[in-house]
């Protein structure tokens, strides 16, 4: 309870500690924008480097960078903000229209800004939006209506109501409806005579005598909005003379059929009046044609229907008159033939596309939108046209091409081009000759990692077990329907059983020596996972198989046997009865033979297999043959490649009866082994070097242990150990299982000598006075 007001108080630190820094951390805010509305409103016609807003800034950094770093839709209307140092903290910013700013509220009525300060290493961001205003603006009339005014020349014989002219205005404002009026008219006393209707036509209600009224009219009009705006201009009326006398034509009405690819100033067509001293004019407007004073019509710009349709058909109305006011009219009919000069245009003009070869058959890739700027034969077909490669690949329904079938990335003819497939499509229009368009399409297949990797079964190797390390033992081989097909990687899976495999080529390696009597089969899991054969690197698949190493077996073992043998048997032993049996065998399971080795004492005993038996009989006559009674036998055991050899001793009982005994085999000694290695070994230089070294060390050690022997000979007086060991031992070679090793071995005979003359000199040493026994270690 002590403890209570302790963490209360500490809580209470801490909670006082985090409102600090809530508190420090809002205090921080820099920079910041102040006073900033999030839209404000400008007029349409606002002059150029007009104010559009100030708002202010705090941050503590006396140079802070604004800029506007977004503007939908994109503008150059806007200038860059200033920044103006303030009171403390505060900086102003001011925001104005750019030196060329032209605001239009039927184009655009809203813009978006987005304001960015920076300022103390860091940066605030603020959404302005700027709200166009409509503005009233004046109707826009025809440039040669306003000035100098426009000039129409009436014949004086046309009846009415008769149509003059035709203003052209306009206004900038939606929905704006115009008005049209006649404010003056010269001469004043004609201003009934002329009337305008809503859409800007000129009338004239009574027609014009030439000789009898004015000949020259001038009509003000003005042309205004609902909001009082307006605009101004002006048309002369001239009146043309009409005899009574007409002058003909020739040819007064005719038809002529041009292409429109006639070349600018081409005759288009004659005409000719009767009579001597005349000219030639239009009686309207036609800009495309021209006519001179012999009556000569000619082209005066290129007739690109396309351009201009109304040029498609034009009638054209010529006047004739003479010095004596006589006149004629004549009309030529033209008519302008379509020439196929466009060829389709194709939106869009290359299909490139990038898709996996998974793509599904009959998918949509892309749709075309072709379309003939000629008015006529604007028809256009399509026709796909594929490369070797894509043969079948794709197809076009209508204008859409779709994907006819798979698109195989896993073969070596896509992969030498580069996995991709490339066609034309072509589109035709219906002109004659037709003009084609080419789209050229591209396809890029991407992988996808379809397949997992299959091995080639069943796995299996066979290996010769005296094999060394890094011996290859074999191969594994997985494959891949996806390409690259051999784009494999291999391990082994589960513990280390002393084998190792290449994962690129899949070889297994040897690393520990095998022995088929210990383990003849060896199994183990390879995995082989698949790369590279996705667009996404990470898509992997992967299988494994079970490899078993069948280990040879090899001979390289020597044969092994009961080293030693003693018996005793009577002289009178049948000859057919065996003396002992050698128990000898080998690991390797080879068939062993049994050969006597000690010369001539060969002549009185045979080997049938493994079985001993004697020669011939045993002579034991005093005063004749008396034949020894000690017997040592050498007996070597092969497996056709190593040896073994046996040591038998053979003692034999004089005995003249003869009744068969039985002889009893006992073993008096402890065996001597020795063990032959008849084939040889050829080292590798490192082993050299270490038998080297050793063959050093045991000759140092040798030395020791003669300096010893010597130092105990010469002071036999002194104390030693009692025999522990019997004077005879086993002295057994092992087998080193290392092919062509050659392993030399002292005779036993020899080694017995030698014992026997040690343990005399030992004897010796023992009866000296003051002496104590001495055993020596074998």
């Amino acid at each position: 309870m002590d403890q209570m007001p302790s963490f209360r108080a500490l809580l209470l630190a801490l909670l006082q500690i985090c409102v600090f820094r809530v508190e420090f951390t809002v205090a921080q805010k820099d920079p910041e924008f102040t006073d900033l509305r999030p839209i404000v409103k400008i007029h349409e016609d606002s002059q150029p480097n007009s104010l559009v807003l100030e708002f202010q800034v705090k941050t503590v950094d006396p140079d802070p960078q604004i800029e506007i770093f977004n503007i939908n839709p994109p503008t150059t209307v806007f200038a860059l903000p200033t920044i103006y140092q303030g009171a403390g903290n505060t900086h102003s910013v001011m925001l104005r229209l750019s030196s060329n700013a032209s605001l239009d509220f039927e184009t655009v009525r809203l813009y978006r800004l987005e304001l960015r300060v920076s300022a103390n290493h860091s940066t605030a961001t603020q959404t302005l939006e700027v709200e166009v205003l409509d503005v009233n603006e004046p109707p826009q009339c025809d440039a040669v209506f306003q000035f100098p005014g426009a000039v129409v020349k009436i014949p004086n014989d046309l009846t009415v109501p008769i149509e003059l002219y035709h203003v052209v205005a306009s206004d900038p404002d939606i929905n704006n409806t115009l008005n049209y009026r006649i404010d003056q008219v010269w001469p004043a006393s004609a201003r009934p005579q002329f009337m305008i209707d809503g859409t800007g036509t000129i009338y004239s209600n009574q027609g014009f005598g030439y000789q009898s009224s004015d000949k020259d009219f001038i009509v003000n009009v003005t042309v205004s909005d609902e909001q009082g705006a307006s605009c101004r201009g002006k048309v002369r009326i001239e009146i043309l003379p009409v005899l009574n006398r007409t002058l003909n034509f020739t040819v007064p009405s005719q038809s002529v059929t041009i292409s429109e690819d006639i070349q600018v100033g081409s005759v288009v067509a004659i005409v000719k009046a009767l009579g001597s001293d005349l000219r030639y004019e239009f009686v309207g407007n036609y800009p495309a044609y021209r006519i001179s004073q012999d009556g000569i019509i000619r082209t005066t710009c290129e007739l690109d229907l396309e351009t201009n349709g109304d040029l498609q058909w034009s009638i054209l109305m010529i006047r004739a008159f003479s010095t004596t006011h006589r006149s004629g009219t004549a009309t030529v009919n033209v008519t302008v033939l379509d020439v196929n000069d466009n060829p389709p245009t194709c939106t869009p003009s290359v299909i490139v596309l990038c898709i996996p070869e998974t793509t599904t058959i009959y998918r949509e890739l892309a749709t075309l939108s072709c379309s003939d700027a000629d008015i006529t034969n604007n028809s256009v077909s399509y026709q796909l046209e594929p490369n070797a490669v894509s043969q079948f690949k794709f197809r076009l329904q209508g204008s859409q091409l779709q994907v006819n079938n798979s698109l195989d990335y896993d073969n070596a003819e896509i992969a030498h081009n580069n996995f991709q497939y490339k066609a034309t499509i072509f589109v035709i229009d219906g002109g004659l000759p037709p003009l084609t368009t080419v789209v050229q399409v591209l396809v890029t297949v991407t992988p996808v990692n379809e397949f997992i990797p299959e091995f080639q079964q069943p796995v299996q190797f066979l290996v010769n077990e005296d094999a060394g390390r890094g011996t290859v033992i074999g191969m594994v081989r997985a494959t891949d329907r996806d390409w690259e097909h051999d784009s494999i990687r291999y391990s082994i899976t589960g513990a280390d059983q002393g084998f190792s495999i290449n994962p690129k080529t899949g070889e297994l390696y040897l690393r520990r020596e095998l022995d088929f009597e210990t383990q003849p089969t060896h199994r183990f899991v390879v995995q082989a996972v698949d790369l590279n054969q996705d667009i996404n690197q990470s898509v992997r698949k992967q299988t494994t198989q079970e490899v078993t190493i069948n280990v040879q077996n090899v001979n390289d073992n020597p044969p092994e046997c009961n080293p030693f043998y003693e018996t005793e048997i009577y002289s009178t032993l049948s000859l057919t009865e065996e003396i002992l049996s050698l128990t000898c065998w080998d690991i390797d399971g080879d068939r062993l033979t049994a050969t006597l080795t000690n010369g001539g004492k060969n002549d009185r005993f045979r080997l049938n297999e493994l079985q001993l038996f004697s020669k011939n009989a045993f002579s034991y006559n005093p005063e004749g043959i008396f034949d020894p009674t000690f017997f040592e036998l050498r007996i070597e055991v092969t497996d056709g490649k190593f040896s073994t050899t046996v040591l038998v001793i053979i003692h034999v009982k004089p005995w003249t009866t003869t009744v068969p005994t039985t002889t009893t085999p006992t073993t008096t000694r402890k065996p001597r082994v020795q063990t032959v290695l008849s084939s040889y070994w050829e080292p590798e230089p490192w082993f050299v070097a270490v038998m080297a070294i050793t063959i050093a060390l045991a000759l140092i050690a040798l030395g020791l242990l003669i300096w010893k022997i010597l130092q105990c000979t010469s002071v036999c007086g002194k104390p030693t150990q009692e025999m522990s060991q019997p004077l005879l031992q086993n002295t057994y070679v092992s087998n080193l299982k290392r092919p062509n090793h050659k392993t030399h071995v002292t005779h036993p005979r020899h080694l017995m000598e030698k014992l026997k003359i040690q343990l005399q000199e030992e004897t010796t040493c023992l009866t000296r006075p003051q002496g104590r026994d001495v055993g020596l270690k074998i």
